[in-house]
């Protein structure tokens, strides 16, 4: 077997068994001793941090790291090849466009020559710098999803596809799709995420075809926006904001609810804060932007990120700019004053795509790129207030529901949907094994209570029903 060499954000997950030192494929195995701490931060967080598994004697390799292997694929060496750090060099801002634009446009060129490209169009600014090294092109196809119920997502890729004559592909994510998927879940992500924010997954079969290559804009918003309130920050608050960032009020009191069940020495709330803290502090970085940055980097993006971009290679080879080596090296080198506001895309795009930057910013909408500074002047305010108003009468008069704006409200919310979820999460005796019925049910009824908190600590409570019938061996 060869070295490894992981880059400085892995795309995929590649483990090693303490027990042998052996590099190992991924498998659920009741021979293994679960890891009930990494599970309960797992429920916390959303994802596995650091090289956390589901068990105490399987861990992940680390990023930027270079593991020798012998002909045992057993691992004799381990070396950190490169750590993020912030060596801002103090350069004119058109020379730091200039390179972005550089390494950029590389990349989309080089790896996207002579193949078909289907390209995910949000209404945001990752998938929209995409377009520029692209627009010209004749093998190019976006792709839009929306949600059933939900407002008009698929306005820019619309607006994109006239203006520069690209073919456009709309899917509507379509109520309780999930039930069908958690079998074909497991084997994309293998329980390693929640199984409610990809919603490409409803989409994917559908996109096989359109493209040889998906030109994917995952992790741009964390590269070239800010990342901490202020550069002021201590190192005590901006613990706090991580934790903030990454744990959700209804995911901590499961987590902390699953911690005493099992006996766990201690409490969870010392547990997680002395992980992140030591993790945090391992991060050499003195702005708190550009460490929060790097964190992020190192243990979401694997751990997260990159779990559910396996469900993209459904439909063919995944390109990623914003994830590539070169990127990460040139943004440790920016000065953090040009990276608030999502300045340089929004530069780059201006400058080498005007036409792409004179369609509306979703964010700011109606306004684009040229004037959505604009957005809290008072005239906006009345545009914004006219057209929420014309949403909500059309709703009164057509007896229509809510829009939906996120995954887990068609999925999780209605009685057909509610019936699914008990059955998965009740009717499972292998999963009771693990956490018993009474707080399953106590998690329903909160949920039902108060779906917004606790729609995430439910997800987290699926994903570890369809682990557990895999790692419960008959």
């Amino acid at each position: 077997m060869k070295n490894i060499s992981n880059p400085i954000i892995p795309i995929t997950q590649q483990f090693y068994d303490l027990r042998t030192n052996k590099i190992v494929n991924w498998e659920t195995n009741s021979n293994n001793n679960l890891d009930f701490q990494a599970i309960t931060s797992f429920c916390s967080l959303g994802f596995m941090l650091d090289d956390d598994t589901f068990y105490n004697e399987i861990r992940v390799c680390k990023p930027a790291t270079e593991y020798r292997l012998n002909e045992k694929s057993e691992i004799t060496e381990q070396k950190t090849n490169w750590k993020w750090h912030y060596e801002p060099e103090d350069r004119a801002f058109n020379d730091i466009l200039e390179e972005f634009t550089e390494i950029f446009e590389n990349i989309v060129i080089d790896r996207t020559r002579g193949k078909k490209i289907l390209l995910p169009i949000s209404g945001g600014l990752d998938s929209r710098t995409l377009v520029v090294p692209v627009s010209h092109r004749k093998d190019v196809t976006l792709a839009s999803y929306e949600f059933e119920d939900g407002f008009y997502e698929s306005e820019t890729g619309h607006n994109l596809s006239q203006r520069f004559n690209i073919p456009l592909f709309i899917q509507k994510i379509q109520r309780g799709y999930l039930w069908n998927k958690l079998d074909e879940f497991y084997e994309l992500n293998s329980c390693f995420t929640d199984f409610t924010h990809p919603r490409q997954a409803n989409a994917i079969n559908n996109w096989k075809g359109l493209g040889d290559v998906i030109l994917l804009g995952h992790w741009g918003d964390v590269l070239f926006d800010r990342q901490a309130d202020s550069k002021k920050n201590s190192f005590d608050e901006q613990l706090l904001q991580l934790r903030q960032k990454i744990i959700r009020p209804g995911s901590m009191e499961l987590a902390k609810e699953l911690w005493n069940h099992w006996g766990l020495k201690g409490s969870f709330e010392s547990y997680i804060t002395d992980r992140l803290n030591k993790l945090y502090c391992n991060i050499n970085i003195d702005h708190p932007s550009a460490r929060m940055r790097a964190f992020k980097s190192l243990y979401w993006a694997p751990r997260w990120t990159s779990i559910n971009l396996s469900i993209f290679k459904r439909a063919g080879e995944i390109i990623l700019p914003y994830y590539s080596d070169e990127m990460c090296q040139f943004i440790c080198t920016v000065p953090e004053r040009y990276l608030e506001g999502r300045t340089i895309q929004i530069e780059y795009i201006k400058k080498n795509c005007p036409e792409a930057a004179q369609i509306s910013w979703q964010k700011f909408y109606p306004l684009n790129l040229y004037n959505y500074q604009q957005f809290n002047h008072p005239h906006y305010y009345i545009i914004r207030a006219v057209r929420k108003a014309k949403r909500i009468l059309q709703q009164y008069f057509s007896k229509s529901p809510d829009l939906i704006t996120r995954n887990w409200e068609l999925q999780f919310l209605g009685e057909q949907n509610f019936t699914e979820l008990k059955k998965n999460l009740l009717k499972n005796n292998k999963f009771n094994k693990l956490i018993p019925q009474t707080i399953i049910r106590k998690y329903l009824d909160k949920f039902q209570a108060n779906p917004v908190k606790y729609a995430t600590p439910i997800s987290m409570l699926l994903a570890l029903a369809v682990f557990s019938d895999r790692h419960y061996q008959e």
